[in-house]
């Protein structure tokens, strides 16, 4: 090959061979690159497409998991407009298919009753909190069922809350078995109440005989003076008077009887508690005579009005202050006294009776409130698991303590107080 004599030529030739090899080494690094970042791309669409294959996978093994949810599973915003909602749900709400529900408002569906506390339980989760709720539904049909919600609110990357995520089931059938329980618990209850009567009756009916024989021997009185002319219009008046009030003790004493062991139960509205208490003590008082029992009412001042059944809250207090005059039968007379005290405490209102009595080893304290328990001869061990049911079904507690001196038991048992708007309902 011949070099060209031109030093400036030479110079030249030298110049393009290098940029050539240079350009040569650039374009062979870049292919390099650009294969390299094939490899790293295809790798990444590999990578991304088995992330999407996995997640597909997922949504689907999740909708199929939801689809096969024995329990209604829904999603709805804010308004309550359902935006999906399984197969579960759908049959529940005797729907024939999705549209016949998807897009429509829940508060269609929810009972009219209780769609301000549904809507207000919405509110709360789009706040980021979480809740349960038993309501009534009118499905499609006109059916109306008894549901338990548990709702939770469904979040998006941002930690959004973007919809209301609930799983329903229907309680209906539990609801019904609640309700047999109840109408056989006040079944018992009043069975308690006539059993109650019946062992009351020998002091009940001398309770009503004071109050007769006074009416009879002041009207023999008044006849006599009418029939021999000597008693004046003063005296006829205050004898009369006499006979008025008698009648009026005896009446009240059947009235309370009757109220007491009337089948059916007062209605569950706010009660003045210290009222409940003295009607239960006018029952108690011909038992607590005959026993020469020392009672010591301490009633705060100025207690709330409590919610619930007055009968039945009346028969706690009766049955608890006849086991404490029964619990002092050994006792001397000067000794036996009854205490019966209440004051609220922590937002409740507290009863409790106490007696003097020889109190009860730690074993049977432990086992009074079980059923068909007792620690009398003839008794059934029934009274206390009857009262403490009423008491836990007014949302409060019945315990059983040892007084501190170990001298006989203490029964306090609570109620919850009611509200202002209650009070005012």
């Amino acid at each position: 090959m011949d070099y060209p004599a031109n030093p400036f030529a030479w110079a030249l030739l030298s110049t393009v061979l290098a940029l050539m090899a240079g350009l040569v080494l650039y374009v062979t690094r870049l292919n390099l690159r650009l294969r390299h970042s094939k490899q790293v791309l295809e790798k990444e669409i590999g990578e991304r497409c088995r992330a999407e294959e996995k997640l597909a996978e997922n949504e689907n093994r999740l909708r199929q998991i939801i689809a096969s949810e024995p329990e209604c599973v829904k999603l709805q915003t804010l308004d309550g407009i359902l935006l999906e909602m399984n197969p579960a749900g759908l049959a529940l709400l005797e729907a024939g298919q999705p549209g016949d529900i998807i897009g429509t408002s829940v508060y269609d569906m929810v009972a009219p009753e209780f769609r301000d506390e549904y809507r207000a339980l919405t509110e709360r989760v789009f706040a980021g909190e979480s809740g349960v709720m038993e309501f009534q539904i009118v499905s499609l049909k006109g059916r109306r069922c008894w549901m338990e919600t548990h709702v939770v609110p469904l979040r998006d990357g941002r930690d959004n809350v973007i919809a209301l995520l609930g799983i329903t089931r229907d309680i209906t059938a539990r609801k019904h078995a609640e309700d047999e329980v109840r109408l056989h618990y006040r079944e018992l209850a009043h069975a308690a109440r006539v059993n109650t009567m019946g062992e009351m009756a020998s002091g009940l009916a001398h309770e009503l005989n004071q109050p007769l024989a006074a009416i009879a021997n002041y009207s023999r009185g008044c006849l006599r003076r009418i029939r021999s002319g000597g008693g004046t219009v003063e005296d006829l008046t205050q004898a009369i008077e006499q006979v008025c009030q008698q009648a009026e003790r005896a009446g009240g004493i059947i009235s309370s009887l009757r109220r007491f062991v009337n089948k059916e139960d007062s209605p569950r509205r706010t009660q003045d508690l210290h009222a409940i208490v003295r009607e239960a003590m006018l029952i108690a008082g011909p038992e607590v005579k005959l026993h020469q029992v020392d009672v010591r009412l301490s009633l705060a001042a100025g207690m709330p009005h409590v919610l619930g059944h007055a009968i039945q809250i009346e028969q706690v207090v009766l049955n608890l202050v006849r086991n404490a005059i029964e619990a002092m039968g050994d006792v001397p007379p000067g000794r036996r006294y009854l205490t019966l005290r209440t004051y609220v405490a922590e937002e409740k209102a507290v009863v409790e009776v106490r007696d003097t009595g020889s109190g009860l080893t730690r074993e049977m304290q432990s086992r009074i409130f079980e059923p068909f328990f007792t620690t009398k001869s003839a008794g059934m061990g029934m009274g206390l698991p009857i009262c403490r049911s009423i008491v836990e079904a007014h949302g409060g507690a019945l315990i059983s303590l040892s007084n501190p001196n170990g001298d006989g038991l203490t029964f306090r048992f609570t109620l919850c107080l009611a509200t202002a708007e209650q009070i005012d309902g």
